[in-house]
């Protein structure tokens, strides 16, 4: 599929990778780490779900990474996170300028909460990385039964948040609108998929749905 949104003749950008639902699959994140070397890519967000021993693939200060927890990552992997201080829940993280809203999926009502004091203290963010999708938008399970969160879907509505990267649903790979934000989910990594994103600030993003060669 194309789902690629062109930067009209912009050179300068900043490369992004998104992937999401790891679950365990070192030897997958591992690869992403090379293809990211091959790419350029300066950032790494993972938008939860990792399931592996962070001590034995986060080496590299090659990247900025950026760890939104999953409703699967236990106690150990968060500690660790949260020493490399690169985990992210409940809050705005800001990535060389670029201001990221952090939902993650082990309390994420709590997350939510949080996320809404923060975003009134720094006045806004540019992108949602939400573990769990938005009601109604990339939910779809058993025969069209939609499971997001409500709580989610409202946050993005009320904040007319432009790009929200989401996964969790591993069949709902793609992009959604909900109202005027896009909603995208690259798909599992445990399956090689991965989202490439070139960023401009005031520009459309130029996204591309990848899989691991």
């Amino acid at each position: 599929m194309d789902t690629k949104q062109r930067l009209n003749g912009h050179s300068r950008f900043k490369r992004i990778i998104y992937c999401v639902d790891i679950h365990g699959s070192e030897y997958n994140f591992r690869r992403l780490l090379i293809e990211s070397g091959k790419l350029g890519v300066e950032v790494i967000i993972i938008g939860g779900d990792i399931n592996i021993d962070l001590k034995n693939v986060v080496r590299s200060k090659s990247h900025r990474l950026v760890l939104i927890p999953g409703e699967c990552d236990d106690i150990y992997i968060t500690k660790y996170a949260r020493e490399l201080n690169i985990l992210s829940d409940g809050v705005v993280v800001d990535v060389d300028s670029i201001k990221i809203g952090c939902v993650g999926g082990l309390a994420a009502h709590q997350s939510i909460r949080r996320l809404y004091k923060h975003i009134n203290a720094v006045g806004g963010f540019d992108i949602l990385v939400t573990h769990f999708p938005p009601k109604g938008c990339l939910d779809n399970v058993l025969n069209n039964f939609h499971s997001g969160l409500k709580e989610v879907r409202d946050l993005i509505l009320k904040y007319s948040v432009k790009y929200v990267f989401t996964g969790h649903y591993h069949d709902n790979i793609g992009v959604c609108m909900l109202g005027t934000s896009v909603v995208i989910n690259p798909g599992p990594l445990s399956l090689g998929y991965y989202l490439m994103v070139e960023y401009i600030p005031s520009k459309p993003l130029n996204y591309t749905f990848m899989k691991l060669p």
